[in-house]
């Protein structure tokens, strides 16, 4: 822009000049054939007439110069903030000349490349919507799957058998009672254990939920509301424990809610001992039930839950350790580093 400026008036002053040494050459063509003796006075006369109009010729281009410079500018001002207010469909007219047009190009151009930018983002948020969308329908999909499994294998063969039970115990109520007694006592413990499946199972349907507050808050308000509607006598030992990021407690909680549930539904445990506690810069949860327990053995072939909790419990960079025997209940204990924490 300023280098067209520059020529401008670098092309302007070369007209002026010329035109004054035309006229002053015309000057004094004319007085060398008509001798007159004020001939001095009358050329001195008219070269200060020259350098006047010099002047006056290239004050009139620079002040129509301005102008054009001033739209031009304006019209440059004026596309920008268009832009700025999120039109990027627009596009300014070229054509000024010189490094003008070179400007005004380039800001077109500038203009696509954002346009175009905005464009991807858009599809690449659509795409993200509809891969979240994806993600959250074969997580759906895998859990009712996962439910409709525990479903088929506990609950419905658990209420098969109270069926063939309950039929048994009619038909033989009369004829010996005694066989009928104990058939009503085997309805009675299986009822108890479909109980608590279904306990666990809901658990998991509809699951509690950290919201806005710390894992100790959560985690009490979870053994509150099973301690009243299970058989269970659950025991909580919880301190407050600072530093964790968010996503830490989070899996905290669902590692928790997992242990649980298990409990409830395979330990046939009366008591469930849970502790949260700070140790030596690290988070420590351990869970404890009563039940029949199960051999070592058997961990590679155990539930879901126990291969969720160990996943769950790698993803936040965590140790994990189960403990179990046969007829002497479970243990589950976990240690997670605090990297959340501030410097003091």
């Amino acid at each position: 822009m300023f280098h067209y400026h520059i020529q401008t008036i670098k092309y302007q002053a070369i007209l002026s000049a010329a035109s004054a040494v035309v006229l002053f050459i015309l000057f004094r063509i004319y007085f060398f054939y008509r001798p007159d003796p004020d001939a001095l006075l009358i050329s001195s006369l008219a070269s200060g007439a020259c350098f006047v109009l010099q002047f006056v010729v290239q004050t009139g281009f620079a002040i129509r110069n301005y102008r054009l410079l001033r739209n031009q500018l304006q019209t440059i001002d004026l596309y920008i903030k268009t832009l700025s207010a999120g039109k990027l469909s627009a596009r300014i007219r070229t054509g000024s000349g010189g490094s003008m047009s070179r400007i005004e190009q380039s800001l077109n151009d500038l203009a696509d490349k954002m346009d175009h930018q905005v464009k991807s983002l858009q599809r690449l948020v659509d795409e993200n919507t509809e891969m979240n969308a994806r993600i959250r329908s074969e997580a759906v999909t895998e859990e009712r799957q996962r439910l409709a499994r525990d479903l088929h294998d506990a609950v419905s063969q658990q209420l098969f058998a109270l069926s063939m039970l309950a039929s048994a115990a009619v038909k033989m109520i009369h004829s010996h009672p005694d066989k009928a007694a104990e058939n009503l006592t085997d309805i009675s413990d299986i009822a108890r254990k479909a109980q608590g499946e279904m306990r666990a199972l809901l658990l998991h349907l509809r699951p509690v939920r950290l919201n806005n507050e710390s894992i100790s808050d959560g985690l009490s308000r979870l053994i509150r509301e099973l301690d009243g509607k299970t058989p269970i006598h659950f025991e909580a030992s919880i301190e407050k424990v600072s530093g964790m990021t968010k996503g830490v407690e989070n899996n905290l909680f669902r590692l928790s809610q997992e242990a649980l549930s298990n409990a409830l539904r395979h330990s046939e445990a009366t008591k469930v001992q849970l502790g949260l506690r700070e140790d030596d810069g690290s988070v420590v949860l351990s869970i404890y039930d009563n039940g029949r327990g199960f051999s070592p053995d058997q961990e590679k072939i155990a539930s879901y839950g126990l291969k969720t909790m160990r996943e769950r419990a790698e993803e936040i960079g965590g140790s994990y350790q189960l403990t179990t025997h046969q007829g002497e209940g479970t243990s589950i204990h976990l240690r997670v580093p605090i990297h959340g924490r501030r410097a003091e």
